[in-house]
């Protein structure tokens, strides 16, 4: 791949990143927030494929403040989402409600204040990041997929509803976010759709264990929504056990469609 067409990604992308920032300091919309943090993980991504050529690599090091950001976004992101759950499991804590509340007013505030530090440590951390790209071979974005595939297939092999689950789930992102890059480099299939659906299935089920997480805690104490959750547990998991069988073969293989058929 050649360095002009990976600059081209990375400027484009960034671009959205520090737009839907701006957006939000203009009118604090959770959507431009929620894009943030998606543009914050697409760049990353790139960037830990973009290093793993370099045998010094200091990308990810440089893209620290960046995700410091991201970190502090998601306080806001955090107890906002925590809401919407209450609202959709008609909890009727309001306790929890209003603390749930304070914290997204208060995250909101110290994050608003360091508005003008942050767009400069965006300015800064992309001038730095540019002048560190370096072509990235062929040959070893294929190995980089065909390594991550087999990594996560061995992974999904050993299916435990743990932690491990969810890092694979962030694997799987990292593949998916470069596609769009890198697809004309591959020389394996990929199945970008059945991908995205395991992403989503195990982000459903991760979503769903820090529900029950949450309002088994002190704080929101609420046994009946919890009952009602873990019921659904099982559903999800069966989905998940079904959905990542013989992952790797699915993974790979694309099913051309007949000509009639592409619109």
């Amino acid at each position: 791949m050649k360095k002009k067409e990976e600059r081209k990604y990375f400027d484009r992308e960034w671009k959205e990143m520090q737009a839907s920032l701006k957006a939000w300091f203009k009118k604090e919309k959770q959507e431009d927030l929620h894009h943030f943090r998606v543009q914050v993980k697409k760049l990353r991504a790139f960037l830990i494929l973009s290093e793993s050529n370099e045998q010094h690599p200091k990308m990810t090091k440089n893209f620290k403040p960046v995700r410091r950001i991201f970190k502090q976004a998601g306080e806001i992101r955090n107890a906002h989402m925590n809401i919407e759950l209450g609202k959709a499991q008609q909890v009727e804590n309001d306790e929890f409600m209003n603390n749930q509340h304070l914290m997204q007013v208060k995250a909101t505030r110290k994050f608003r204040s360091k508005k003008i530090r942050f767009l400069e440590k965006l300015k800064s951390a992309h001038q730095k990041l540019k002048q560190e790209l370096k072509p990235i071979n062929d040959v070893h974005i294929s190995f980089f997929y065909e390594n991550h595939l087999n990594q996560i297939a061995a992974m999904l092999a050993k299916l435990q509803f743990d932690d491990e689950l969810h890092n694979c789930r962030k694997q799987v992102k990292i593949l998916i976010y470069n596609h769009k890059l890198v697809r004309t480099a591959l020389d394996t299939g990929f199945n970008g759709d059945y991908l995205e659906q395991v992403q989503t299935a195990i982000g459903d089920w991760h979503d769903h264990v820090l529900a029950i997480n949450l309002f088994s805690s002190d704080e929101a104490k609420d046994k009946t929504v919890v009952s009602n959750l873990q019921k659904q547990d099982s559903e999800l998991q069966k989905h998940i056990t079904d959905l990542t069988k013989d992952f790797y073969n699915r993974a790979t293989t694309v099913v051309e469609l007949p000509v009639e058929q592409i619109d």
